[in-house]
């Protein structure tokens, strides 16, 4: 299955005949400006020569893997299995003896990250209606075995035309392929938003995602993190008592219902955590974040 992705590509080598038959990734594809990077990778547009359609492109450099190659590789088995109008698609590999590039499809907008730090704060309406996208994406995932671990607004790549709002989710090289009767232990995640069964180094399940978008919710509304400390231990703790709470000037005017939205989500309890199902048919995302009792 993963095999039609890749392009094997060894040292160049001369040949007199059938010079113009494209061969390496700069046959192909035109780099364009960064979008993006990470640790081991740097992410740019490249517009595809043939097509002239554009894609991102994450480029890493082998020489700077080191001990990352299983996540890359990771991440590629469970991207070369998914398709989901949430998730990033990924079109093609390149392997070539210094570098890989993985090819997938490009979001104008870039990282919601980037898109929270320049409004500061989203509304409740345009909250809902990504939460909403979040929610089916992960219905998805879960469905197929795969839990993300790794949930967070620079995770997720945004795009707003027409009030029409886009979001897929990226970046699986941390994500896990479960058997039927798998749990986890590996501790792994970001700090602001990790659920605190993966702090008491519990075996967890598919619902420290769910954990995750509580989280999300939380810090797209207020532009603050839900148990922030300047020290980590500190924070951890907070998180494995679930002592968020919701204090003014950030929650006024904001709705009782996306509180106690937030709050299923926030539950240390996994068995009393909201499901995805339960989320979807929630009223504050069914109402797509329009507090009803505003506009009567």
């Amino acid at each position: 299955m993963i095999s039609k992705f890749f392009h094997k590509i060894g040292k160049k080598k001369k040949s007199t005949k059938q010079k113009n038959v494209p061969e390496t990734f700069e046959d192909f594809y035109q780099v364009q400006e960064k979008v993006g990077d990470g640790t081991f990778s740097v992410v740019r547009k490249a517009q595809h020569k043939f097509t002239n359609k554009t894609y991102a492109v994450k480029i890493l450099k082998k020489s700077q893997l080191d001990n990352q190659k299983q996540l890359i590789a990771n991440e590629i088995e469970i991207l070369g299995n998914l398709d989901h109008p949430n998730v990033i698609k990924m079109k093609e590999i390149f392997d070539t003896p210094k570098k890989i590039f993985i090819v997938m499809e490009y979001v104008s907008g870039g990282e919601l990250f980037n898109k929270l730090q320049q409004v500061e704060k989203f509304s409740e309406h345009k909250t809902a209606k990504i939460i909403k996208m979040i929610l089916l994406a992960l219905q998805y995932l879960h469905k197929n075995k795969i839990v993300h671990r790794d949930l967070k607004p620079e995770n997720l790549l945004y795009t707003e035309e027409n009030d029409e709002i886009i979001v897929k989710l990226t970046d699986f090289g941390l994500s896990k392929i479960l058997s039927s009767r798998d749990m986890m232990t590996t501790a792994c995640g970001t700090p602001y938003y990790v659920a605190p069964e993966i702090i008491k180094r519990e075996p967890y399940g598919p619902s420290v995602d769910i954990w995750s978008t509580g989280v999300i919710i939380y810090v797209l509304l207020t532009g603050c993190a839900p148990f922030y400390d300047d020290s980590i231990p500190k924070m951890f703790d907070k998180i494995k008592r679930g002592a968020v709470t919701f204090p003014l000037p950030e929650w006024d005017g904001l709705s009782k219902e996306v509180i106690e939205f937030i709050k299923r989500f926030l539950t240390v309890d996994v068995n009393k955590r909201i499901t995805i199902e339960e989320a979807l048919e929630h009223p504050w995302i069914l109402s797509e974040g329009i507090n009803i009792e505003n506009l009567k």
